[in-house]
């Protein structure tokens, strides 16, 4: 990637309007897509697009803008607009960079994020790949509504240019392989799943098994239909927790917190949620997704703790919004969450059970940021005596978030080391269910 045009946008910046600061962001990224449904190819896409995105701050004025257009000439006329343009904004004097002081200053280890022959795989390669799936998922069961496969790959890279002294490079990967089946079902019902797995490296993504797991959890949900309404124990499995931690992490954000919409609010080293849980975010774990040495500000990134034995340990405050608080900066938010497991298989969990709904997905619903209250459709299994013996659909759940994050009973052991929110299956007790 030529990096000229960044510097020369720098001096062009300088010479429209001197006293600005500015944040330059220089990206190039390359991504594949390939859809294929019941052996049909439905969509591929092939695209490597450079772009430039800009923050400009003008006497307290904050403007963003963003163009992929690089040539010399449209550049200059894209600063000209974006100066006229952010001169027009309402002044916000907590609109400032960050100090430098809290820049990162390089030396940093590798963080083995990237894959550099990602762009290079000739597609018809990846094509097989997606091809092979989707011949694997039919012939496990040809009498399936339909059978989809998806593979999608993103390599990110970009140059960082700040006015008040930061330079970066940060590079990051990612290839993901999914089976989405759809079975006939019982009065009209068609029940759906899927499963994926992601890697940042293509020569480490798995090439079998992902459609039988995807089958296996779509014909399990045949007969799926509500049981009684009432309080259950809840066991949140592994791929949808940090959806339900997702509402606790908003509430920790800057920008909530100014708003007074966050439940969160003046409960600061407060336990607030149960002894159980303990969370840090740590950006610094080579070979991890999410792995970073700096955030959107140029900001060094650090191993910080979320929460210990459920106690709120920080916000995610950035500058603009430390500035409006009053507080002191911390970071923007997370890069790569860690919850603290336990030592039981999702199997385990299930066995320990005598009355009890396995939740395994989410449809729909809502979490009041100012209150924490919520309602979530959700689909699952019924669990008696540590047996699944009932799929169950058509109901919801409803509470308080941190009242129920308080009834964390138990962790599980099956986070998945490729994601970048790493939780594990959760034991909740007594939660409300809504049903027959």
């Amino acid at each position: 990637m030529d990096t000229a045009i960044l510097y020369w946008a720098a001096e062009e910046i300088r010479r429209v309007c001197p006293n600005a600061d500015f944040k330059l962001v220089l990206m190039l990224n390359h991504e594949d897509n390939i859809n294929i449904r019941n052996g049909q190819i439905e969509k591929m896409l092939h695209a490597s697009a450079s772009s430039l995105a800009m923050n400009l701050l003008i006497d307290g004025r904050d403007g963003f803008f963003y163009t992929n257009n690089l040539q010399a000439s449209a550049i200059g006329q894209f600063i000209r607009n974006a100066v006229n343009t952010t001169r027009m904004l309402e002044p916000d004097e907590s609109r400032t960079l960050a100090d430098p002081s809290r820049y990162y200053k390089g030396g940093g280890p590798d963080l083995k994020n990237f894959d550099a022959s990602l762009s290079t795989i000739d597609p018809s390669e990846k094509l097989r790949l997606a091809q092979q799936n989707n011949r694997e998922g039919m012939s496990l069961n040809p009498n399936l509504i339909s059978f989809q496969t998806h593979y999608s790959d993103r390599q990110h890279q970009a140059h960082y240019l700040i006015s008040n002294g930061f330079q970066g490079y940060e590079q990051s990967s990612r290839c993901t392989l999914t089976s989405i089946a759809t079975a006939e079902g019982e009065n009209g019902q068609h029940p759906a799943d899927g499963w994926g797995e992601t890697r940042i490296f293509f020569s480490d993504l798995p090439t079998e098994g992902i459609a039988k797991v995807a089958i296996d959890r779509t014909l399990r949900k045949i007969g799926g239909k509500p049981t009684r309404s009432g309080q259950y124990q809840m066991i949140l499995e592994s791929p949808i927790a940090g959806s339900f931690l997702q509402p606790i992490l908003n509430a920790m954000n800057g920008q909530y917190l100014h708003g007074k919409m966050s439940f969160l609010a003046d409960k600061l080293h407060q336990r607030v949620l149960s002894p159980l849980v303990t969370i840090v975010d740590d950006p610094l774990q080579p070979g991890t997704r999410g792995a970073c040495h700096f955030d959107y500000d140029g900001v060094a990134t650090q191993r910080r703790s979320l929460f210990t034995e459920g106690m709120l340990e920080t916000y995610f405050i950035d500058t603009v919004f430390a500035h409006k608080l009053g507080m002191k900066p911390t970071t923007q938010g997370t890069h790569h969450l860690i919850m603290r497991s336990g030592n039981h298989t999702l199997h385990q969990l299930v066995a320990d059970a005598h009355n009890a709904i396995l939740v395994t997905d989410f449809n729909g619903g809502n979490c009041d940021p100012p209150t924490g209250n919520f309602s979530y459709g959700i689909e699952g299994f019924l669990i008696q005596n540590g047996q699944m013996v009932q799929p169950v659909s058509g109901m919801n759940i409803t509470g308080n978030i941190l009242d129920v994050w308080k009834r964390v009973s138990a962790m599980g052991n099956d986070f998945d080391p490729w994601e970048t929110e790493l939780l594990p299956s959760i034991v909740f007790q007594d939660v409300s269910f809504g049903g027959l």
